[in-house]
This record gives structure tokens, sequence and C-alpha cells, in this order.
């Protein structure tokens, strides 16, 4: 009976720390949401794909995030390389870059530090 009973006990303990967590959001889901919001309403177009290509220390305490972002636009589809800079203890938008795929030319929008 001790014996059951300690078993029962190792696997109530075992089952309770393999429990599943249903995981938070990334870190970069904050700067997607606003690399789509920037995009959909500077493009004008439908957004049908989303790619979070990585966050770069830019400078002490400035970090980026990117994404690549498939647009439809009619019957033309192109994609957009999207950086948002930020502050890393505040998180306040520095600027956003939107690059088009084969044009050299980068479109930025820049945000007033609050």
């Amino acid at each position: 009976m001790r014996t059951t009973i300690t078993l029962l006990a190792a696997l109530m303990f075992l089952a309770g720390s393999f429990t599943y967590k249903a995981s938070a959001e990334p870190d970069y889901a904050k700067w997607g949401r606003l690399a789509m919001k920037e995009t959909a309403k500077r493009y004008q177009a439908d957004i049908v794909d989303y790619k979070h290509l990585g966050r770069k220390t830019e400078q002490p305490g400035i970090l980026s995030e990117s994404f690549r972002l498939l647009l439809n636009k009619g019957n033309q589809k192109f994609g957009v390389k999207v950086s948002i800079w930020f502050d890393r203890k505040t998180e306040h938008v520095i600027k956003i870059r939107f690059a088009e795929d084969g044009k050299s030319v980068k479109k930025t929008m820049n945000y007033k530090m609050i």
C-alpha cells in the first residue's frame, strides 16, 4: 500500500511538471502588427503573407525588427521588407523603413520620440 501511494505521488508530481503551457506571444508580435498596419495604410493592398526576419541591435539601446510582407494589389503581387527601429527601454518607435522587392529606393517614416 505504501509503495502504491509513493508511486501515485511520484506520477502526480511528474504529470504536473510536464503539463503543456500555451506559449505567450513572441517578442516581435507587437512589431509585426505595427508593420502590417503601416504597410496596409501605405500601400492600400492586401497582405497575403508575413515572415519575421529577425531582430538586430542597431546602436546601444536601439533595436530593429524586420519583416517581409507579400502584398496583393489587384492582379499585382509584390514583396515589401519592413524594418522598425525602436528604443529598447521605452519601446518608442524611432522610424519605420519600407523597401519594395527589386527597388533600390527605400521609403522611411520617422516618428517623434516622446
